[in-house]
């Protein structure tokens, strides 16, 4: 080392002595040091060259070049802190903690620049408006980027490897354990953990028909259970109707949000059971209650023959004589609550127990069944074809447009056929209740039950009537729906 190398180092130490340094500490991913220990060894380096750090910021997360600067929070506050003049060095834990983006870099640069601020990571610093220091960490910026771009190629590789193969991919579900190899440690599969798996089905057979219980109440009455297992994290409602819904726990592998083939890990639930729970979960009609309970069974579900409004129950006042009746808001109509209640409730329980409508039901559940794991078999299919196509694309000499154009063809078959998968699934609310028995079962519903399996079993109408009291007629209209409509008996 040349005495003017040593007079250069001892001016740039002694320099460093009166500088107040900012700290920005970043974690990047699996396997880095975290934002703590960064911040542990950017006070060791600027405590070693006689600096004084006045303030650090952090951010937890990826600074990939998909993701906005702005999201980071503490880089945004620590470039407006060095703009402000509260300091006079930048340290970072390496290059790329700073960015991974050259775009981003280039305004790091032009800020060091500017504020005439030293930057110094990896043991070295880096006065950025002198040349030989500017081309450095150019370098260091160019592979940082290059860097990047491996990393997000290789683990977009993994996940179209996992896709394909149909193995699981990020994080662990509850319910379910990483099973590792004795000796190397690396993840062989994912099993169900027997206690919290026994919880879960246990959640899913009270949600299905024939009981039909609340989420609310059976995450209520399961969480003691599924602490007890060993469960991490909430069992709420929310947290319920997610597990319940998810075709993961089907063992179905989906990518982007979409189902495109059978997993290779063992499944909680049954395909069957999956599918009936999102078709009765995700009704439009199954609405979380929000005020009082219904008290009347057909009350804003009958609709008014002449109107065509929905009908709602009204109790006389007291200065007037009477019963509680249904009226639509115009009065069109006026029958009796307890007479059209029960005529209504008769009507449904001789259609469920009908030997006719189980066969119904029954047919278009199976079909239904069928129709699932046909499609399933289809969209998997499909997706391989894309695979092989764009694999030869470049043997064949075809064009990017003609690859695109074919391509987009395909999406659009996995797209109607993931239609038709969700139209073949049947009604799993009356296909649970119907049967011999479904005067026992009914007796077992609350009202909100009740009313739900009104709504998908059946159209009311409550048409005027010529004389009232006691003994007069119903004046109920009933339209049977799905497979009710074919039952060969006398209804109204």
């Amino acid at each position: 080392m040349t005495e003017n190398t040593r007079a250069a180092r001892r001016e740039r130490l002694d320099i460093a002595a009166q500088l107040r340094w900012v700290i920005y500490a970043r974690k990047s991913g699996p396997g880095d040091k975290s934002p703590a220990d960064q911040e542990k060894a950017g006070r060791r380096d600027i405590e070693s060259i006689g600096g004084v750090v006045v303030e650090v910021f952090k951010d937890n997360l990826s600074a990939s070049r998909y993701r906005r600067v702005q999201e980071r929070k503490g880089f945004v506050a620590m470039r407006k802190f060095i703009q402000a003049g509260h300091a006079d060095g930048l340290w970072t834990f390496a290059h790329n903690r700073g960015h991974r983006d050259l775009d981003d870099y280039v305004h790091l640069r032009r800020m060091c620049i500017e504020s005439r601020i030293p930057w110094r990571y990896s043991g070295r610093t880096y006065e950025l408006w002198r040349a030989v220091d500017r081309r450095a960490a150019n370098a260091d910026a160019v592979r940082a980027e290059e860097q990047s771009d491996d990393i997000s190629e290789a683990v977009k590789r993994g996940i179209d490897e996992a896709v394909t193969a149909g193995e699981p991919h990020g994080k662990v579900l509850k319910g379910y354990r990483i099973v590792r190899d004795p000796n190397s440690g690396k993840p062989i599969r994912r099993e169900p953990i027997p206690e919290q798996a026994a919880v879960i089905r246990e959640a899913a057979r009270r949600v299905l028909p024939p009981r039909l219980e609340k989420l609310q109440r059976v995450s209520r009455d399961l969480t003691p259970a599924w602490e007890k297992a060993g469960g991490k994290g909430a069992f709420d409602l929310k947290a319920l109707r997610k597990i319940l819904t998810n075709p993961s726990y089907a063992g179905l592998r989906t990518h982007k949000g979409q189902v495109v083939r059978v997993g290779t890990w063992e499944g909680i639930l049954t395909v069957d059971e999956h599918e009936r729970l999102v078709a009765l979960l995700d009704d439009p009609s199954r609405r979380t209650h929000r005020g009082n309970e219904p008290v009347h069974l057909v009350s804003y579900i009958a609709t008014c023959t002449q109107c065509k409004e929905v009908v709602h129950g009204r109790t006389p006042t007291r200065s007037r004589r009477g019963y509680p009746f249904y009226t639509c808001e115009a009065g069109c109509v006026g029958r009796g609550i307890a007479k059209v209640d029960a005529h209504v409730e008769e009507v449904l329980l001789r259609l469920l127990e009908h030997p006719d409508t189980m066969a119904k039901l029954m047919a278009e559940d199976a079909e239904g069944k069928a129709s699932v794991d046909e499609q399933l078999a289809h969209i998997e299919r499909l997706r391989n074809n894309i695979r092989v196509f764009v694999k030869q694309a470049a043997r064949t000499g075809l064009t990017a447009a003609e690859v695109d154009e074919y391509v987009s063809e395909v999406k659009t078959q996995i797209r109607e056929a993931e239609e038709r998968m969700k139209a073949s699934i049947g009604d799993p609310v009356l296909a649970g209740i119907v049967g011999p028995d479904v005067r026992r079962a009914w007796a077992g519903y609350d009202m909100v039950q009740k009313r739900d399996v009104i709504r998908r079993a059946m159209k009311i109408e409550i048409r005027p009537v010529e004389h009232r009291g006691r003994y007069s007629e119903v004046g109920v209209e009933i339209y049977p729906l799905r497979g009710l409509a074919a039952v060969p008996m006398e209804i109204n």
